[in-house]
């Protein structure tokens, strides 16, 4: 006697199988979508950040050597758009000892850009020796 085994039909689980991993799929590759998008932004906040940070430091080596009365100026990158502007005030600072610390100066760079329409301001504040020009 033989006896014949049927499965049952399961077409219909088969289309619904593949329809809860494309949506699965789908779920995965916009979270990846989404997380690039953010690295990337972050990467060009970082790339803004240094191209201000390096700015600023060549716009002090430039000052730094030239006489006290031409460090307070306005520089512009037309390159990235940022504007450099230096002030300079006379500090009054004093030794352990008491005694005043003479032809010291605060070096201010303020630097004003505009990356994507975000404003920035950035400052740098150094203290600079500038001895009396005879």
């Amino acid at each position: 006697m033989k006896t014949k085994f049927h499965r049952p039909v399961s077409r219909g689980y088969i289309l619904f199988e593949l329809v809860l991993a494309l949506t699965i799929f789908s779920i995965a590759v916009l979270g990846l979508a989404k997380s690039l998008n953010q690295a990337l932004e972050t990467a060009n906040l970082l790339k803004r950040d240094q191209i201000i940070r390096i700015g600023m430091r060549n716009v002090f080596e430039e000052l730094r050597n030239k006489p006290l009365a031409k460090m307070t100026t306005t520089i512009m990158d037309t390159t990235y758009g940022i504007t450099y502007a230096s002030t300079t005030e006379a500090l009054s600072l004093k030794t352990t000892n008491g005694s005043i610390l003479s032809d010291m100066y605060k070096l201010t760079i303020h630097a004003t850009s505009s990356f994507d329409g975000v404003p920035q301001e950035d400052t740098l504040d150094v203290y600079v020796y500038k001895p009396a020009q005879p």
